[in-house]
């Protein structure tokens, strides 16, 4: 059974804890084919087969500790970061983070699943997929836990704030490490910092806030990729090829052949 069958059960009954006692968790009701078409035109993003059937069942939750989830993208304002377009805004919590779900794959449910934090300035990558995020949010509703991994979410991203630099990558290492992404690493400037949030871990998160003293973002297409490029940005002198290379504005011209500038380097301003 895939995640997303698994998610259907959620969006059909009210949400019972581990005691059996219902919550005030309720799914809310579908959408019409005539809404579905028309919602279809306003995203930016897809409305996939998968998006279709859910919205079929279900426009949302209400109740939960974030508030209503809203699945359809139209309560809250569009993402103000661009580097997470196209998404839709899932919920907006008490707190002012926004939970957001990237809407640019072209089959399958939205993802990845985003929790951005105004303070500090990071985006903790929650999960891969909107049902994979919903059956985490009804694990922790149904144990009582929600607030705890909130809270755990939050040391994390005040950690990676904290050590954001120690965990980037310099173009230079980048290039001799990633080797399945040269074509877009060729075409950033020297200088710029790599982020690959590609690996699971805790600390899962990009510190989008660097960009107002630094400069711009970069995607790899839609992975999980990000590139910090600015003026400010701290300069490397790192050996490659046996020789050192000094950091420059200038995109990395290496010309390895067979490699080539196979993807464009995707600018996306904060």
């Amino acid at each position: 059974m895939s995640r997303a069958d698994t998610m259907i059960p959620l969006l059909q009954v009210p949400w019972r804890d581990h005691r059996g006692e219902r919550l005030p968790v309720t799914p809310l009701p579908p959408l019409s084919s005539e809404t579905i078409e028309h919602l279809d035109l306003q995203w930016t993003g897809t409305v996939t087969a998968e998006m279709r059937k859910l919205l079929e069942r279900s426009c949302g939750i209400s109740g939960t500790p974030l508030g209503c989830v809203d699945f359809t993208g139209c309560w809250h304002p569009e993402e103000p970061l661009a580097i997470f377009r196209p998404s839709i805004t899932l919920a907006i919590d008490a707190d002012g983070r926004r939970w957001i779900a990237e809407v640019g794959r072209k089959r399958g449910l939205p993802g990845p699943v985003w929790c951005v934090f105004p303070r500090p300035e990071v985006a903790m990558f929650v999960d891969r997929s909107l049902a994979d995020f919903l059956i985490r949010l009804h694990g922790r509703i149904r144990r009582n836990s929600f607030s705890q991994w909130v809270s755990s979410l939050h040391s994390n991203a005040r950690t990676l704030w904290a050590t954001c630099q120690a965990c980037a990558i310099p173009v230079p290492i980048a290039f001799a490490r990633l080797r399945e992404l040269r074509g877009w690493l060729a075409e950033l400037p020297i200088n710029a910092w790599v982020y690959d949030l590609r690996s699971p871990g805790r600390r899962r998160g990009l510190p989008y806030g660097l960009a107002h003293e630094r400069g711009g973002w970069y995607r790899c297409g839609r992975l999980p990729v990000f590139a910090l490029v600015g003026r400010a940005t701290p300069a490397v002198s790192v050996p490659m090829h046996d020789a050192p290379v000094e950091a420059t504005e200038r995109p990395l011209r290496l010309g390895v052949e067979g490699f080539g500038s196979g993807s464009q380097a995707l600018r996306l301003g904060s």
